[in-house]
């Protein structure tokens, strides 16, 4: 069984932020997830599910296949991002979740984030990350962070989630 603890130490930006970023999960952290992804208002209710579902699948039979950071504030969970490396690949991971609290936007937290999973996945020898996403409205943040942190769009997929809701899928080598 593969360890899902890595380094992921507070440095002083975040210490200006007020949060701290940890990779072990805890009791209620499932929830918190739930709630979190449920609040963004992006997420339909059966990815609020998946989301849930794959912390309590990692708490109970962690294999490695999804690493977290998650993002404690003072009020509880600020964000997280949860990633993993793509089976029969060669060093290449795919960024599963990323999201943050509503209170905890505007602040920098989903970059810092982002920096801090592609961190982790170089300490692991990893060099690419790759990041799949709807291209509808609502998604917009999420491209401009995407585009902002240097990664390409590779591809769109047109129709993937639903008729007119496409695939989009960014990429960056680390």
């Amino acid at each position: 069984m593969q360890s899902n603890e890595f380094s992921a130490q507070r440095n002083e930006t975040d210490r200006a932020e007020n949060f701290l970023l940890r990779s072990a999960l805890r009791e209620g952290d499932a929830e918190a997830v739930a709630r979190l992804v449920a609040q963004t208002g992006v997420f339909n209710a059966e990815e609020v599910i998946v989301a849930r579902s794959l912390i309590e699948e990692t708490r109970a039979h962690d294999k490695g296949e999804y690493l977290f950071l998650m993002a404690d504030g003072a009020g509880g969970l600020d964000g997280y991002v949860c990633f993993g490396p793509i089976p029969g690949t060669e060093r290449r991971y795919e960024l599963y979740w990323i999201a943050v609290d509503g209170r905890a936007q505007h602040r920098g937290l989903g970059r810092k984030l982002l920096a801090a999973c592609e961190r982790v996945i170089r300490e692991r020898d990893g060099t690419h990350l790759f990041a799949e996403t709807s291209t509808r409205e609502e998604y917009a943040p999420a491209h401009a962070l995407y585009l902002s942190s240097g990664y390409r769009l590779e591809a769109t997929v047109a129709d993937y989630h639903a008729d007119g809701d496409h695939m989009a899928i960014f990429a960056k080598r680390l």
